[in-house]
């Protein structure tokens, strides 16, 4: 073997650098501030041959009794699942000595699965969130993206990526992704992510080089270990995708995608923008208020055969079958949401998340009648829905949606299977097929009936205010009203009153001016607050939570122009005397609460993981 080839199969040096720039000697308090995502390569180099020959054959046995693209927990009483795990982190440089509680949390997991008795070949038991089926936000880890370059121009280029999300983050998550051909031959580098006091989205990419097997099967796998509030987990998924084994077959090559759902249809300003409860009047892509219990979302696209292949009709009568009885026991693609801010994720509701949800998507899809164009139509009645734990959000959500495409050559009648990953924009994904604008949600208003000063200075009911109008400002004569929103609210508001007597009733993440504080939701107004009216500072006597049937109203105020002349959440009106902030200074605040951090990582972070943090900063 060349030492080129054999760098390549086995991976560089280890190079663990910090995402957020690297230091050469990190000491003392330059720790805390060090980061919290560090990235870095495996290397085979890191066991010896016996470990790596049991390696390779306990990772041939892990697939032998897995399904393809269904997530499981590894058995730490199976001595197989457990040497790979050790030896997976281990490849990656993970060791005893410098991850101390990592390594007494794998042996304590191992221990509990001994206790529990579970059998060798089968898997540690699902739990109550993440795996098991649930309409709540869930834990994620999926392959997001696994090609051998069927739609680049690069002959021997594959890609895979993987991606971990959990609610609200995680103490410590460690996720890899590694491309193999199906027998287990490195092609590529295996490539890991950890992460403390983080885990809200996490992705890591690895790429391929395909002329090092002369196989025409491929895999794409993902280990992650993950410690949260609710215990010490691991879990484990992989993607087979290429030519059948032991077949020759050419690689097909797919046109460009052509999507047509979601994407922006107002104010081409670069944003999907999906309402909620609230479906603002100027800029509203898609309106949901009509389903009060999911996020709807409608799905259209198409793509072709450029090359000597026909799509598999067959094989896609089956996907369609198999997912509509909820029994696949094969990849057939996924279709999530991911919550970045606020971490967790979301699936399509039909199905159980340990099988593949994906009976929306194959339904909606047709085949051309030669055969060479593949289609999806999930608009209208049909439009996607995802669990109910992604309703009740605001701000930026991605799309994750990666289509099985098994092909059949036009003369030999050879099959291969391929599929193409439609995602939302990030930076650290390297190649999605298609990428889709930004998608937002909106969720924020003041009840009817509240009273807003208009610039002359009377004042308006908020349902009568339209754009066009102009309000007053404390920072400006008046501003111009840009858009107008109008929904419902299925959870309490909030309802403040103070010594004056004013009272106003808004919905929990509405912006108010505090004046210790600055722009506050109402969620964590308290009573004693000195708050910002038209009269001056103000204390509240009271609040309180109030159920509320009626509609609800925002406004978003300020032309491009005006907002020149403003300050920083200086975009706010009169609301019943209140100051209180728009649509634009509530997106801001709900953002900056889900991603808020404490730049002292250690201060935050359980003290059970502080060694394994300080070493991981050191280590070069």
């Amino acid at each position: 073997m060349s030492r080129m080839r054999r760098y390549l199969v086995m991976g560089s040096t280890a190079c663990l650098a910090l995402l957020s720039g690297c230091t050469s000697s990190p000491q003392g308090e330059q720790l805390t501030n060090a980061g919290r995502t560090m990235q870095g390569v495996g290397d085979a180099r890191r066991i010896s041959k016996a470990e790596w020959n049991a390696y390779r054959a306990d990772e041939g046995y892990l697939h032998s009794i897995a399904k393809p693209d269904t997530r499981v927990r590894l058995n730490f009483a199976d001595p197989a699942q457990y040497r790979f795990a050790v030896a997976r982190l281990r490849l990656a440089g993970k060791t005893p000595e410098n991850s101390p509680y990592l390594f007494q949390a794998l042996e304590q997991r191992q221990k509990d699965h001994v206790s529990q008795g579970l059998a060798a070949g089968s898997f540690a038991s699902e739990d109550p969130r993440g795996l098991a089926e649930s309409a709540e936000r869930k834990e994620m880890h999926l392959i997001e993206a696994a090609n051998a370059g069927e739609t680049t121009s690069e002959a021997n280029d594959g890609a895979g990526v993987a991606r971990s999300t959990f609610p609200g983050g995680s103490y410590y998550t460690y996720a890899d992704a590694n491309y193999t051909d199906a027998s287990g031959n490195p092609l590529g580098e295996l490539r890991y992510v950890e992460e403390y006091e983080g885990g809200k989205d996490l992705p890591i990419a690895t790429s391929a080089n395909l002329a090092l097997t002369t196989q025409g099967r491929y895999r794409v796998s993902s280990y992650k270990v993950e410690d949260s509030v609710e215990g010490f987990k691991d879990s484990y998924i992989f993607s087979e995708f290429g030519a059948p084994a032991g077949i020759t077959s050419t690689r097909p090559v797919f046109s460009q995608l052509l999507v047509y759902a979601p994407v922006d249809t107002v104010l081409n300003d670069n944003l999907i923008s999906v309402c909620l409860n609230r479906t603002w009047t100027q800029d509203c892509d898609y309106d949901l208020t009509g389903t009060p219990q999911a996020i709807k979302l409608p799905l259209k696209g198409q793509m072709s055969l450029t090359s000597a292949h026909l799509f598999d009709a067959a094989k896609i009568t089956q996907f369609k079958a198999d997912t509509n009885m909820g029994t696949p026991t094969y990849d057939v693609g996924h279709l999530k949401l991911i919550l970045t801010n606020a971490g967790g994720g979301c699936d399509v509701t039909d199905g159980n998340l340990i099988e593949a949800r994906m009976n929306q998507f194959w339904r909606g899809a047709t085949l051309s009648p030669d055969k060479k164009t593949f289609s999806w139509d999930l608009t209208g009645a049909n439009a996607a829905f995802f669990d109910d734990g992604c309703r009740q959000v605001q701000n930026e959500v991605k799309l994750s949606l990666r289509i099985v495409l098994p092909v059949v050559a036009s003369v030999g009648g050879q099959t291969y299977q391929s599929s193409v990953t439609l995602a939302s924009p990030d930076p650290r994904f390297p190649r999605p097929d298609y990428t889709f604008k930004k998608i937002t949600v909106t969720n924020s208003c003041l009840a009817a009936g509240t009273e807003i000063e208009l610039a002359e200075g009377q004042v308006a009911p908020v349902e009568s205010v339209k754009a066009g109008d102009r309000v007053r400002n404390p920072h400006k004569p008046s501003l111009t009203v840009m858009d107008t929103a109008v929904g419902t609210e299925s959870v309490p508001m909030v309802r403040i009153r103070n010594a004056a007597g004013n009272s106003l009733l808004m919905t929990e993440m509405h912006p108010i001016q505090v004046m210790a504080r600055g722009m506050v939701q109402a969620r964590h107004l308290k009573t004693g607050d000195l708050v910002m009216t038209k009269a001056g500072p103000s204390k509240l006597v009271e609040v309180s939570r109030e159920a509320y049937a009626g509609k609800v109203y925002n406004v978003k105020v300020g032309s491009d122009a005006e907002k020149l002349a403003l300050g920083a959440d200086q975009t706010v009106v009169y609301a019943n005397g209140f100051v209180v902030g728009d649509g634009q200074i509530q997106a801001k605040y709900e953002s900056i609460a889900m991603t808020q951090q404490n730049p002292n990582v250690l201060a935050t972070l359980p003290s059970k993981w502080h060694r394994d943090y300080v070493m991981s900063v050191k280590r070069k």
